[in-house]
């Protein structure tokens, strides 16, 4: 197998996220690496009519988003196709089928099932998919069932804190992780929008802040903060939750490479200032 890999494209898409080009039973679509979204590959309903699947009857009929707070009218359901991402075919994927916001064109979405399974290193550094090849020899993430995501354990400026590692969009902290940090948030700029309808109110991080990943503290230079759990619509557990998303904005900067397959994240030391 190529070990080169194949190649991101990366977009602006409500911040920066990677896109690879694929096929889903020889159709060809350009996905999204969603590495917190819990599916192994989903495509939107156009993007399966065109490719000719053979679509379950819907299984949720309030699921999806065609604007924010409003959810798209066709719900959610599932298709099972061969999906192929460079020299990788894996056959017999159940792809999930639902719509997501066209502002920007998007055909669809690589998860965490499918990078997980294909033992995917992201190389947000290099814009590189890797398949299998050396270990990156970083720091370890632990897998969280309840957010079906890698998560690194850290510290903020000196203070625990817990992140998923997210390879779209920027960083995110939630409202009471900034409260409890001592980061200061700004008013409200924005609204955004989670797959069951949920809408939330989104606000700057102002306070100056760094976050520790593989022995280095890291910058922050900007973030947003909303309420992590309305979004994804569940219940705030009284400890141990998360605090935030470390995304693609920062990784791509830090020049992160994700390993998947192993569980790692591995970073080279912060540029020093000329």
């Amino acid at each position: 197998m190529d070990t080169d890999g194949v190649e991101l494209t990366f977009r602006q898409v409500s911040g920066l996220r990677p896109f690879v080009m694929a096929e889903v039973d020889g159709f060809p679509v350009g996905l999204m690496v969603h590495s917190n979204a819990g599916f192994r590959a989903m495509v939107t309903h156009d993007v399966a009519a065109r490719a000719g699947l053979d679509l379950a009857p819907v299984e949720q009929p309030r699921y999806g988003i065609e604007a924010v707070g409003r959810l798209g009218s066709r719900g959610r359901t599932t298709a099972v196709a061969d999906l192929r991402v460079g020299d990788d075919l894996a056959a017999g994927v159940e792809i999930a089928v639902f719509d997501v916001p066209q502002d920007e064109p998007v055909d669809g979405m690589l998860g965490i099932g499918w990078l997980r399974e294909r033992a995917v290193a992201v190389d947000l550094g290099a814009g590189r998919l890797r398949f299998g090849g050396d270990a990156v020899a970083g720091t370890a993430m632990a897998w969280d069932d309840g957010w079906q995501a890698y998560v690194v354990d850290t510290r903020v400026d000196g203070s625990p804190a817990r992140f998923v590692v997210s390879t779209v969009a920027g960083v995110v902290l939630d409202p009471a992780a900034a409260a409890r940090l001592g980061l200061g948030l700004g008013d409200v700029v924005d609204e955004d929008g989670g797959p069951t309808g949920t809408v939330v109110q989104v606000r700057p991080v102002r306070t100056p802040w760094s976050v520790e990943l593989d022995g280095h503290a890291r910058a922050v230079p900007e973030a947003m903060s909303w309420d992590l759990y309305a979004y994804a619509d569940r219940p705030r557990p009284a400890s141990g939750g998360i605090d935030g998303f470390l995304g693609c904005e920062l990784l791509v900067r830090e020049r992160a490479v994700v390993d998947f397959g192993r569980g790692e994240i591995a970073l080279p030391p912060p540029d020093r200032p000329s």
